[in-house]
């Protein structure tokens, strides 16, 4: 049950707490007042047993000043170093072959002993399977009888980042990643510490959903308590945050390590130390001397701290804090000198966290308070309109400049914006044509706040402070945070794409979005492109060796003669229809189809033909995906009398169920088929998914306007497109029949778009395009880099966020592109509920290449580093060894040391616009 909030003058009276305190008395007196300068505060608490452990605070900002906010924190959901002791990540190079796999089977070892000892009230059973796929996972079972899986596994982590677990409290499937450059002998506590995090998040989503007011509605508590330094300020409502719970397990874990007879001295005085510097590092003792005069503050802050960890410790570490919680002189020599070891190492530790000089996150009122959930719509509007402001005054300041100096203006340059703007350059030009979630008419992103807590981390964004842990991230939210960052610096709406000028620089030409003149800017330094995800592909294109058409026609040229007509006719802007007309009045086509070697271009060139008469033939009914997830259809038109009622989405992807959502949101007499061969796993894990079957699939208690037809044999061809009776063109896929026609079937990976100009006229001169992978020295993927090179001049262009998951299939081999798709699935696991290119993860990257560009520790390889590659585990136990000892902490002790298919029962525009014009060099200003 939750206690009434405790003020700090009266800091949680248990009788553990004043028994302890009658032990260890007070060197100093009666220290127990209010802390100096701060009024009474509130404190909140919890008794062992009975309803889960209450995490909720109600923190106010703790503001510096006006027009500020909190700034990017430490990495949340970890377990972190712990400086100066052996609870560290690990540093250096990447590990030997096989630490990994070691790693992986010491947790699974581990992981059941600690779940016994520690966590046996809160987690029935834990028992090690194997998935269908081959894939091993613990499943569990909680006090509530709920289920929930957990992987483990052991991967590149960013430096101070001992573990971390992807909590996805919507599928109750979770993943603890183990650093592998981490101490084997720290796995223990490592796990002690995620498994009670992860309580401590499930907990509040639980209490969310059942309605708590104190959790429902309300942002959870982001200042840690067990952490050096004062209690923050006065109207500060204490209590333990999950990390806070995390650090709790690893008390209790170190003190049943402390005290256990079947290790060896040696062990059991390491524990000692560890634990020591632990309740060091945690605020839990005072760090001034007891003759200084910030002794009083500190040993109040500590006991507020302990009082308040009390409920939470096991008798075993209760004791071993009231021995070891105390001011250094109530110390043991031997304790001191550990003490005074660790306090010196520390010292000299590298700091982690973000720098102090970070910016305020986005999502707060210029006074720097936090914008509340009901003012959301409105300071998404006033942000966007800033925004609109800042570019006009942007193109402004450019065009004035031109006219001052008869010059292109030089400036470095950003190109594309999204989840990536968290990294950006506020010196840089920044041209972003507010894409994505400026233009899709959904509810919000597909992850809940609980499945993207690290925005906060990397400084992007509090989901939590704007919808509950398990509901979906709003758009408003989104848009707001993507405005606020784009502000930052000089900003223009628009596209761009660079292209290399006469005097041999490197320039952006800029469309603004306003209609008004082109800009060029020559461009200073390496640009970077975030453009985002590449184009998807045409139905019945061949996916291996043509997957679209410049892929085709260049292929087709390959083929023909060297003295062919057909080559000077298929050059520039060259359809598929007329690509194939040129071959048949050539007298090529039939040679080309019977040879076999242009069977893949061939293919892709029908199929893109039949796309394109279909979409002529039928226009506002047949759609890629990207054209309904943007909004480039007349979602006010659904409902007219000769809109389609019933639509084929072809394909199961994420973008195939986002298309479905919308057009069921736009029309409600609309009926909708998903068709394809299978789900991705990462959608069992979206909130999205879960309650798009719950709203609209009849097996799932909805509606029943949306049918799911899933089945290996659903294979989508090119669209086949017919005449129904009315007159009106129908769409088949198998046994399913509709009037519309959406295809989401994946994505190229051609050259961004932004640089197919460079590309083109770089290879055209004879050039060379290269690329190369980008890692920080942590082996953190950061994107890639392409340099262009020709008559004697190099440009290179950086590309990160969502566009650098997909490479560009003319620059890079098949086999890294491969191991780049392997490694993004073992980096942001499908159980996460995330991907590698969504909206988190990319903020992750790019506020690591921002990092890693300021330190000078960018890398380049060639390939993807070999310790991404997923290692072979050899089977482990889940049980003690016979014989062994019966307490659970002290055996991990022991092993650390050393189908039916359904049709849909029962107004949009046409083709998205042709491509922007290109430009040969950029003119001379006034021309």
């Amino acid at each position: 049950m939750d206690q009434e909030p405790l003020d700090r003058g009266n800091a949680g009276r248990s009788d553990r707490a004043d028994a302890r305190r009658d032990a260890q008395g007070d060197p100093r007196g009666d220290v127990r007042g209010e802390v100096p300068g701060n009024a009474p505060g509130h404190v909140q608490g919890h008794s062992q047993g009975g309803a889960p452990p209450e995490v909720q605070g109600d923190v106010r900002s703790g503001l510096s000043g006006a027009g500020t906010g909190p700034r990017a924190e430490p990495v949340v959901i970890t377990a972190t170093d712990v400086a100066g002791s052996h609870f560290v990540s690990g540093t250096g190079a990447a590990p030997d072959p096989g630490r990994q796999a070691a790693v992986i089977a010491q947790a699974e070892s581990t992981l059941p002993m600690v779940v016994r000892s520690l966590y046996a009230q809160r987690l029935s059973s834990v028992e090690l399977r194997s998935g269908a796929a081959g894939d091993r996972f613990f499943a569990l079972t909680d006090d509530r009888g709920r289920d929930l899986t957990l992987r483990l596994d052991a991967v590149p982590l960013p430096s101070g980042t001992v573990a971390r677990t992807h909590v996805n409290t919507t599928s109750d499937q979770h993943v603890v990643q183990l650093s592998d450059r981490m101490d084997p002998r720290q796995v223990g506590r490592a796990l002690s510490h995620e498994v009670g995090e992860l309580l401590a998040v499930r907990d509040r989503a639980a209490r969310a959903a059942a309605g708590d007011p104190e959790v429902a509605g309300v942002a959870p508590n982001r200042e840690e308590l067990l952490a050096r330094g004062g209690l923050g300020s006065a109207d500060r409502r204490l209590s333990l945050t999950e990390e806070d719970l995390g650090r709790v397990g690893e008390l209790n874990y170190l003190a049943a390590r402390m005290n256990d007879a079947t290790l060896d001295a040696t062990q059991r005085a390491e524990s000692r130390s560890e634990l020591s510097a632990l309740i060091d590092h945690a605020g839990l003792r005072p760090q001034a001397p007891a003759d200084s005069d910030r002794f009083a503050p500190e040993f109040q802050a500590a006991d507020v701290r302990r009082d308040i960890v009390d409920p939470h410790l096991t008798p075993m570490a209760t004791d071993a804090l009231r021995e070891l919680a105390v001011p250094v002189e109530r110390l043991s020599a031997a304790d001191v000198a550990e003490l005074r070891e660790f306090r010196s190492r520390a010292e000299h530790a590298r700091p982690l966290g973000a720098s102090a000089h970070a910016p305020p996150m986005p999502g707060f009122r210029p006074d720097g308070s936090p914008v509340p959930r009901e003012e959301l719509a409105a300071a998404a509007a006033r942000a966007a309109d800033q925004r609109t402001r800042a570019g006009a005054a942007t193109l402004a300041e450019l065009r004035a400049e031109i006219a001052t100096t008869g010059e292109w203006p030089s400036r470095q340059v950003v190109i594309g914006g999204g989840a990536s703007l968290v990294g950006r350059d506020p010196q840089a030009l920044l041209v972003d044509a507010r894409g994505r979630w400026h233009l899709d008419p959904g509810q919000g992103i597909v992850q809940s706040p609980d499945q993207t807590r690290d925005m906060r981390a990397n400084g992007l964004g509090d989901a939590h402070q704007f919808a509950d842990p398990t509901a979906r991230v709003p758009r408003d939210a989104v848009r707001l945070w993507e405005d606020q960052l784009a502000v930052r610096g000089p900003v223009v709406d628009g596209t761009a794409a660079l292209v290399p000028g006469q005097d041999g620089h490197l320039y952006a030409h800029i469309r603004p979005g306003d209609g008004s003149p082109d800009v060029y800017v020559k461009v200073e330094g390496t640009p970077t492109v975030a453009t985002g995800l590449p184009p998807e592909m045409v139905p019945g294109v061949d996916r291996r060796d043509a997957v679209n058409l410049p892929e085709a026609l260049d292929a087709v040229r390959g083929q023909l003669p060297a003295d062919s007509p057909a080559h000077a006719r298929l050059t520039g802007e060259v359809g598929s229809e007329r690509a194939l007309q040129v071959l048949r009045e050539e007298g090529v086509l039939d040679g080309l189809r019977s040879g076999g070697g242009a069977r893949a271009a061939l293919q892709t060139l029908d199929a893109t033909a039949r796309w394109e008469r279909a979409r002529a033939a039928a226009p506002g009914r047949v759609f890629i995906g990207d054209e309904i997830a943007e909004n480039r259809f007349d979602a006010h038109a659904a409902g007219a009398e000769d809109a389609p009622k019933t639509w084929l989405v072809a394909g199961a992807g994420g973008t195939g169920v986002a298309n479905a959502e919308i057009i069921l949101e736009a029309d409600p007499e609309a009926r909708v088929t998903i068709y394809g061969p299978n789900l991705p796993p990462a959608l069992e894990n979206q909130v999205q998914f879960t309650a798009l079957r719950e709203r609209f699939v009849r097996e799932y208690g909805g509606d029943g306007r949306l049918t799911i037809d899933i089945h290996p044999d659903n294979r989508v061809g090119a669209v086949q497109m017919s005449t129904g009776p009315d007159g009106k063109p129908r769409f088949r896929e198998g046994r399913v029949e509709a009037e519309a026609y959406v295809a989401s079937l994946g994505r190229t990976a051609p050259m961004p778009e932004s640089l197919q100009e460079l590309s083109e006229r770089t290879r055209a001169g004879g050039g060379q395009v290269r690329g190369d992978l980008m890692f920080d020295r942590d082996r953190q993927y950061l994107g890639y880099g392409v340099t262009f090179e020709a008559g004697g001049r190099q440009h290179r262009v950086e590309v990160t966020g969502a566009a650098s998951q997909l490479l560009p299939r003319d620059v890079f081999p098949r086999d890294t592109q491969a191991a780049l798709g392997a490694m993004a699935a073992r980096q942001v696991p499908s159980q996460s509920g995330n991907a590698a290119p969504g909206f988190a993860p990319v903020a992750q990257q790019t506020a690591r290449l921002a990092e890693a560009r300021t330190q000078g520790t960018v890398e380049r390889h060639a390939s993807v580093p070999e310790s991404w590659r997923r290692p072979a585990v050899a089977g482990a136990t889940t049980t003690p060894p016979s014989g062994g000892p019966t307490n659970p902490v002290a055996s991990a002790a022991r092993l650390q040391s050393g189908r039916g298919s359904a049709s849909p029962a029962g107004g949009a525009p046409g083709p998205a616009p042709g491509p922007a014009p290109r430009v040969q060099r950029p003119p001379r200003p006034g021309r």
